[in-house]
């Protein structure tokens, strides 16, 4: 089963095909039922539909349910031993995703944090503007913004502006260091290709080693 319960910046959100899944149950089911009672899921907060690729790389509609929606979408199914089990499930992922999101998000060192990574965009800039001069090309406003959004590519998957508000302390110490390691590419003279591949590999590294990290901390 993929992750119960994922993190959105300050928000721990579920899927109708995690649903669907944990409870036994056709995606479609769990789609007509969120349909049926729109207005009445509308109340819990805002219901949010995503087109996303299956498996077999087909686009297929998911809506994003937070803890409120999730909880009364699961009260619509008849209580099966699969329902039942994946209550549990559900209540323990969204506890364990709220307190995760409590220790991202606090005081210090979430200050020191956010302002290092707002440093590190102008270093990156600045060399963003000695390697276009060394071609003899001027710089504007659209290329700062390209290499802005690279980074934000980098950590988000999504080529646009980002709310860095929003932003975990790890997600805001990996968009730091993807910031300081474009800029050591830019002053290497790597094109724009070779960053953005070797910054999209250097992400998933930086989040697999944080990945074991934690969960060594976990386990002790």
């Amino acid at each position: 089963m993929n992750a119960i319960v994922e993190i959105r910046g300050r928000q721990a959100l579920t899927t109708s095909e995690a649903v669907a899944e944990g409870c036994g149950i056709q995606h479609k089911s769990v789609l007509q039922v969120i349909r049926k009672y729109a207005e009445q899921f509308a109340t819990l907060g805002e219901v949010a539909f995503e087109t996303r690729l299956n498996p077999q790389g087909s686009p297929t509609e998911v809506v994003i349910l937070n803890e409120d929606q999730a909880t009364f979408a699961i009260t619509l199914f008849r209580n099966t031993p699969a329902v039942l089990a994946f209550k549990l499930s559900l209540v323990k992922a969204f506890r364990r995703a709220l307190n995760q999101i409590q220790r991202d998000f606090a005081n210090p060192p979430r200050k020191g944090i956010l302002a290092a990574k707002r440093a590190s965009n102008k270093p990156m800039l600045a060399a963003l503007i000695e390697a276009r001069e060394e071609i003899g090309k001027p710089t504007g406003a659209p290329h700062f913004m390209c290499e802005a959004r690279l980074c934000n590519w980098a950590l988000t998957g999504r080529f646009e502006g980002l709310d860095e508000s929003t932003l975990s302390n790890d997600e805001a110490e990996l968009l730091e260091a993807i910031r300081d390691r474009n800029r050591a590419f830019l002053l290497a003279g790597l094109d724009y290709a070779d960053r953005k591949a070797r910054l999209f590999e250097f992400a998933t590294r930086y989040r697999t080693r944080l990945l074991s990290y934690q969960q060594e901390q976990e386990a002790a």
